[in-house]
């Protein structure tokens, strides 16, 4: 599950969970080096813990959420970190705080190219990843090859349907061992939930 889902399930249900944290926090994150342990001495126990299998290896997935329910914006902040063997493969992460909004343009996408454009020049185009992942992971399934995902959320309390709605994108880009695209994914939804 990508952080932007995480953020969508956890801001339909309007309630403030977990220790709050932010996007200067995935700055300690070392993709190969970075333990289970030290992350949870650092985050504490996450709101949610999911298993998976990659390739016959199994990566557990700790989930951390943070929101604060105001009068229209649900601000929310998500962060989803994979480990195997008790090593991060993988994390993402996700705000539609002011301090550390994500969001993204999805019109930049059009710029990269299979093939041709390179993992500097997909930084460039569409700004800092909010996650990373190598092999085994939810988003890299082959050796050799590592992601950057692009996640972003937004949810509004629609008051005159008595509605809850999500918009949530993300762009998942995964490079070749010279750091050249091979493929991209990206996947924007609305939905809409009746208040509580």
């Amino acid at each position: 599950m990508t952080a932007a889902r995480a953020l969508a399930i956890l801001s339909a249900g309007f309630c403030l969970l977990g220790t709050d944290f932010g996007r200067s926090d995935l700055a300690g994150l070392v993709l190969g080096q970075t333990t289970e342990q030290q992350v949870r001495e650092r985050f504490g126990d996450p709101a949610r813990q999911s298993t998976s299998t990659v390739a016959d290896k199994v990566v557990t997935s700790l989930h951390y959420s943070h929101a604060e329910p105001r009068s229209t914006l649900v601000p929310s902040r998500a962060m989803v970190l994979s480990f195997h063997e008790g090593t991060l493969v993988g994390f993402d992460f996700t705000s539609s705080f002011t301090t550390d909004d994500t969001s993204f343009d999805e019109s930049t996408t059009r710029g990269i190219k299979r093939t041709v454009t390179t993992r500097a020049e997909v930084h460039r185009l569409v700004g800092p990843p909010t996650g990373s992942f190598v092999f085994p992971s939810p988003s890299v399934r082959v050796p050799g090859r590592r992601a950057d995902a692009y996640s972003s959320s937004r949810t509004t309390r629609i008051a005159e349907s008595r509605t809850i709605e999500t918009t949530s994108k993300s762009l998942i880009v995964t490079f070749d061992e010279h750091d050249v695209v091979i493929e991209t994914s990206l996947a924007v939804s609305t939905t809409s939930k009746p208040l509580r």
